[in-house]
């Protein structure tokens, strides 16, 4: 039932004088059993169909257009996959991938997350170990088809079908990693299941929490068929280490969970880039969080260290993490307060060895804590010159200021880096959001240490999201765990009426035992604790001596009941917070009379007593038959946001590459022209042909098109990517003379919509950032590269190589120079167009193959840089060293872009 007893450590003992079981409950006995088993073997199927329907509905990709990867990221992940399994992970840690940012290439093995790719290869793996077969359904599972045929009746959505026969066969890479997010929508909501039951102790909310995190579309986004994106591996993972976590701080003694957070952590920062950010912060926060709330002890302190040092060790091993998680500003955090753990748990074994009075513990921690401190600050101080410490990124960086601009172009130009607005929560996060806040309210009478952590994480992941619209996706599992702990509540207190009929043990009032002493006064803390105590009883003696009834009346007021530990408790800490909340208590405990409470203990005892459940199961009936008959008003809500989800999923299955359109007849059209275009590079240029685009493209021209791509959807190289930029939005001769040195063929998005055409003032924006001569430092926007009011292009555009690519013969009096570019391809409904360079520089080509004009880091070294060739240094020489707003590397020069950022944020700090 909803929020069991946290005190289950002192008051569910069975004393001495327990009574036995009474006639009444022993002839009850048999029919509340079967009753439970009915209820599990429901709550079984509903577990079961909940799971298919995280499953199912991410499959319309799957079923519509085959097993296709989806949109640019899932291609390079997909291509990373497929060089895991065939060189193992020894050489993907060490691969330079020179097919990308040609000339300089891009070391994978160092800028990868690589978690999702390491899933799907020992997937791939374990399948070619297991023998294909094929049995039929076992007759138990066959007897259930009934169930579903009626459930399919009834009109209910993603209910599964028994098959006949349950076969297996093996599966390519390909298919493998467009099948692992369905396979790990399903897996995320029972982890988010399980993180709903942790903190409400009820079954039925855990239960609900799988349904809702199954559709909601906060959670779709991520992780439909084909979406072979970090994200979709990840929120299993997220939602695997906080459950874990807070099983691991349920009680004092459940500390060894704290090993498998860990490992789940470890995990979640292999498989996204947030993962070593969020995830880490988060349980750093909670952590810091349960000592400010006076909950501090033994197992919290062994849990935490666990979980930080085997979760730390873990990600230490991914290449791209390295030695982040003692070096980086974004999680140096959690790092401080382990060190911090350490620090507390030294002083409470001194206080216990010591046998320490409560002041005398206050001032030594003070002490400790000072020291801490002082020492932290000569290590900083120490350290900083050396440049030990790594900056903040520009995306986290944008996470936190008010602005909605990072000062990098780059950055600002991608979409979700830009803030959620009220009609995406609205979307994305639909009926469960209406419904969370009443989640947190239930929750506030089961304030265990899961409690805090779901108004914690529902606090970052508001902010956050509201920051960056990418990150509604971690307002899924919160939203889904509120709404459903909410739905929980009430599906408990409708069930708890009949198990109370069928004989369960209802509420028992507390043993009203007291002791009269002062609230300073330890129960369970050291002894020199017990003397402020034998010095209240003293007073409360002398107080009760000669008095009358009515001033003994009052001198019940000052009796202290001997409260049983909390379930997250280990002692009566003395000294501490937990001291404090102790005195607190007491003091308002005495200023609740003794009639209120047992008034208050009797009515709860009358509810759950044969006689006050009647009512309440007759009620319980009356909601049931009402929801069910009459069709209130949260059966058509719950039936729309189902709809709506399955819409949102239906939208989000077009592999980008690939979609479907249908005409004003009704009439039904694949649009294949991305996927065609780049199987004609595969299928009619050479293996060694490279082809230039806009960075979005880069990861599909090697993916798909399996050619060396100029630059693809990573951010980690800013200047190359501003060179590309420059190039393409600069006059057709001009961005020849360097196109020559650099690609075999030019490829652009055409087609109206979102083609490079919508693109290109970023692109000028962003070249200009690093060419400050492209627009010019007093126009930092590139406002002179766009559209007029009527949609005619500005001169600097017309003139433009994009602008002739894109509009190449379909516009009077706008054609590429056949000496410099001529057409090669085109597609069906010319969503696409490809370009041959002409009279490419073969010098330039040699040179850059050449494996003796890379840079290494160490002779032998697999890490060896590629560089630009000779016949472009002019190009390079006027590049600047870009720098974002507050960045710490001083040896960069801000462009006018970021100082132009950089006054609004001023002007809008100054009103």
């Amino acid at each position: 039932s909803f929020g069991s007893n946290p005190r289950g450590r002192a008051a569910g003992r069975a004393g001495p004088c327990a009574h036995p079981m009474s006639a009444a409950s022993a002839a009850l006995f048999l029919p509340r059993q079967l009753f439970k088993l009915g209820l599990i073997f429901v709550q079984l199927l509903v577990l079961v169909w909940f799971l298919y329907a995280a499953y199912d509905i991410r499959l319309y990709p799957i079923k519509e257009f085959g097993m296709i990867i989806h949109e640019f990221d899932p291609w390079f992940n997909y291509r990373a996959t497929e060089y895991l399994a065939e060189h193992g992970l020894d050489k993907f840690f060490k691969w330079y991938d020179y097919d990308s940012w040609y000339p300089i290439g891009r070391p994978v093995g160092t800028t990868i997350y690589p978690g999702m790719q390491m899933t799907a290869v020992a997937i791939w793996e374990t399948m070619k170990k297991i023998p294909e077969f094929s049995f039929p359904t076992p007759a138990p599972l066959l007897m259930l088809r009934p169930v579903a045929s009626f459930a399919q009746k009834l009109g209910l959505m993603y209910v599964p079908s028994v098959p006949t026969t349950i076969t297996f066969a093996q599966m390519s890479v390909n298919d493998i990693c467009c099948m692992i997010p369905p396979w790990f929508g399903s897996i995320a909501s029972l982890f988010t299941g399980l993180l709903t039951y942790e903190i409400s102790r009820s079954v039925n909310a855990g239960l609900m929490a799988v349904g809702i995190m199954s559709v909601i579309p906060a959670h779709l986004m991520r992780s439909v068929g084909g979406e072979f994106d970090n994200e979709a591996v990840a929120m299993a993972a997220i939602c695997s280490t906080f459950w874990l976590w807070l099983r691991s701080v349920r009680n004092p003694g459940s500390w060894p969970w704290g090993v498998l957070a860990g490992a789940s952590y470890a995990y979640a920062a292999a498989a996204w880039g947030g993962g070593p950010i969020f995830v880490l912060n988060m349980v750093g926060v909670h952590a810091l969080m349960l000592v400010g709330l006076g909950r501090f002890n033994s197992g919290v302190h062994k849990a935490y260290t666990l979980f930080w040092v085997i979760g730390t060790l873990g990600a230490m091993q991914i290449p791209v993490i390295g030695w982040q998680p003692i070096r980086s500003l974004e999680q140096m955090g959690p790092f401080l307060v382990c060190i911090g753990y350490q620090v507390l748990a030294f002083c409470d074994f001194v206080r216990r060895r010591k046998d320490m009075s409560p002041s005398e513990f206050v001032s030594f921690r003070i002490q400790a804590v000072g020291a801490l401190v002082f020492g932290l600050l000569v290590v900083a101080c120490l350290l900083y010159p050396t440049g030990y410490f790594g900056p903040l990124s520009s995306r986290i960086r944008g996470l936190f200021v008010k602005h909605t601009k990072t000062g990098n172009p780059l950055v600002d130009s991608v979409a979700e880096h830009q803030p959620a607005n009220p009609s995406m929560y609205a979307s994305y996060l639909n009926l469960p959001l209406d419904y969370a806040i009443l989640g947190g309210i239930v929750s506030l009478w089961n304030r265990n240490n899961g409690f805090y952590f779901l108004m914690l994480y529902g606090f970052i992941a508001e902010h956050f999201s509201g920051k960056m619209s990418r990150l509604v996706l971690i307002c899924g599992p919160i939203v889904s765990v509120s709404c459903a702990i909410w739905c929980g509540f009430l599906l408990d207190h409708i069930i708890q009426p009949f198990l109370l009929l069928l004989g369960k043990e209802g509420y028992k009032a507390p043993d009203t035992s007291t002791t009269n002493g002062d609230t300073g006064g330890s129960t369970n803390g050291s002894s020199k604790g017990k003397d402020n105590g034998s010095k209240g009883k003293d007073k409360a003696s002398a107080k009760d001596k000669g008095k009358n009834a009515k001033e003994g009346k009052k001198a019940d007021k000052k009796k202290e009941v001997e409260r049983p530990l909390m379930e997250w408790e280990e002692e009566d800490r003395p000294g501490g917070v937990m001291h404090i909340k102790k005195i607190m208590n007491n003091t308002a405990a005495r200023g609740w009379p003794s009639s209120t409470q047992k008034a208050y203990q009797s009515a709860r005892e009358y509810l759950d007593s044969p006689i006050g459940a009647v009512p309440r199961a007759v009620l319980s009936v009356a909601v049931i038959w009402y929801v069910v008959t009459m069709r209130a008003s949260v059966v058509p809500k719950i039936v729309e946001f189902v709809k709506h989800a399955d819409q949102v999923a239906h939208s989000l299955s077009d592999p980008q590459v690939v979609y479907s359109v249908t005409d004003r007849q009704g009439n039904y059209h694949l649009i294949d022209d991305y996927y065609q275009g780049y199987k004609w590079i595969d299928e009619n240029t050479p293996k060694d042909a490279r082809v230039m685009a806009w960075w979005d493209y880069g990861y599909q021209i090697t993916g798909i098109a399996r050619r060396t791509s100029i630059a693809d959807g990573n951010t980690w190289n800013h200047e190359h990517i501003a060179t590309l930029g420059r190039t393409l939005t600069s006059p057709e001769k001009k961005a020849w003379n360097a196109i020559r040195h650099l690609a075999d063929y030019l490829l652009v998005w055409a087609g109206g919509g979102g083609d490079d055409l919508a693109k290109s003032p970023h692109l000028a924006r962003i070249g200009n950032s690093v060419f400050p001569d492209h627009c010019g430092d007093e126009d930092p926007r590139c406002n002179k590269f766009g559209f007029h009011a009527d949609r005619s292009p500005t001169p600097m555009m017309a003139k433009s190589l994009l602008y002739k690519a894109v509009m190449h013969n379909m516009k009077e009096g706008v054609k590429l120079d056949r000496r410099y570019f001529q057409e090669v391809h085109t597609t069906k409904h010319g969503k696409m167009r490809i370009y041959k360079v002409m009279n490419i520089s073969q010098e330039s080509k040699d040179w850059i193959a050449d494996p003796k004009n890379r840079v290494c880091d160490a002779p032998g070294s697999w890490y060896c840089v590629g560089q630009y060739p000779p016949a472009l240094d002019k190009l390079i020489a006027k590049r600047k060293s870009f720098a974002q707003v507050e960045d710490f590397n001083k040896g960069g020069q801000k462009s006018a872009y970021t100082k132009l950022i950089e006054k609004e944020r001023a002007g809008r700090n100054d009103l």
